[in-house]
């Protein structure tokens, strides 16, 4: 199982950070329901070629968010 640490970034709200896998991460996509989000496994396709991405919805105000996922060693050992 490949495992990525990632942020979810709102004005107004405090950061999200995780350790899990993509299932978890496409599930905090879908319960949070932000706007302007592309169906989660879309957000994150990118996974599948890179180790690292970002996705930005920026339409200004209070709908912007970003998240940001980097690949974790899978030798690292995961404290949660």
């Amino acid at each position: 199982m490949t495992i990525y640490a990632w942020t979810i970034a709102k004005p107004g709200r405090q950061d999200i950070k995780h350790v899990s896998d993509l299932a978890e991460l496409h599930e905090y996509l879908r319960v949070l329901d932000l706007p302007g989000a592309a169906p989660p496994d879309w957000v994150t396709m990118d996974t599948g070629i890179a180790d690292h991405g970002t996705y930005t919805y920026n339409e200004g105000s209070m709908d912007e968010w970003s998240l940001t996922w980097t690949k974790v060693d899978e030798d690292t050992e995961i404290i949660d």
